[in-house]
């Protein structure tokens, strides 16, 4: 199996990334602090960063072009 990209550290630094935006969330008022939004986004974060580390990298063609 081929693997593209780094799941690992993409599932981690999403599950971060929703983490800590949930944490600004709630340190500046948006979200009350029984919110359920505080759990479900660390989670969105890691599948997010999971899926995208599988389509990694984005753009890069799967040949180099000629040199000429």
């Amino acid at each position: 199996m081929n693997k593209r990209g780094r799941p690992v550290l993409g599932a981690v630094s999403g599950f971060f990334l929703g983490l800590f935006l949930g944490l600004d969330l709630l340190f500046f008022g948006v979200i009350p602090l029984d919110s359920i939004v505080i759990t479900i986004l660390p989670l969105l974060g890691l599948v997010a960063g999971l899926v995208l580390a599988f389509v990694a990298p984005l753009g890069r063609p799967k040949t180099s072009p000629p040199s000429g």
